[in-house]
This record gives structure tokens, sequence and C-alpha cells, in this order.
């Protein structure tokens, strides 16, 4: 077996969460983040960050490339859940109706 279709499984289970983590919130709901952690306007740039950080460990490369494709989302900060993609354990959340709706992961979001 091929390492890619590994670290896409990986990848996928990374995104998607434990079996044991907290199920994902519903649209509209006020949520708060946990943690410091990346937001991107694309899932994918998401993917990747979430990738190199969790997958390969590679704390530097996630931080460079979320500091190049993405925002950071700051701890205690509250925000509107506008999308969740369950598949891959993300939601999209927006600050306030004017702002841009970034993904970022459900693990990164305080337990209500």
């Amino acid at each position: 077996m091929s390492g890619k279709p590994v670290c896409a499984l990986v990848s996928v289970m990374v995104l998607s969460g434990a079996a044991h983590a907290a199920p994902l919130p519903d649209v509209n709901a006020l949520v708060t983040m946990a943690a410091d952690y990346f937001g991107c306007r694309a899932l994918s740039d998401l993917t990747r960050v979430v990738t190199l950080d969790w997958v390969k460990n590679d704390k530097t490369a996630s931080a460079a490339y979320g500091n190049q494709h993405c925002a950071v989302l700051r701890k205690d900060e509250q925000f509107r859940v506008e999308a969740v993609s369950v598949v891959r354990g993300a939601v999209c959340l927006r600050e306030r109706r004017s702002s841009e709706c970034y993904w970022t992961s459900g693990q990164m979001l305080k337990n209500p």
C-alpha cells in the first residue's frame, strides 16, 4: 500500500475527530474557540494545515502554511456557525454578518 492513501485516510480521520470528540455544533449556534487556531476561507487550506500539524507533526510547516493562507482565530473569541462539514469535522465560523466565513477544526471549540 502506498503512503498517499494512508495519509489521506489519516487526514480524514483527524479532521473528522476522534470517537470521543464532542459532536459538531448546529448551524447558527454561537461557539467559542478553546485555543488559538487557524481559520481558512477554503476547506482545502484547513485540510492542509491540519495534515501538516496533526498528521505529519510538522508544526513549523503548518504554521507557515496557515500564516500564508489563513487567519488566526483567537482563544475565547465567539463566532456564529455558518456551515458544518461532518465528513471533515470542520465548522465555518463568522464573527458578524459582514465578515468572511473561516473553516476551522471542530476540535478547537470549547465544549458547551
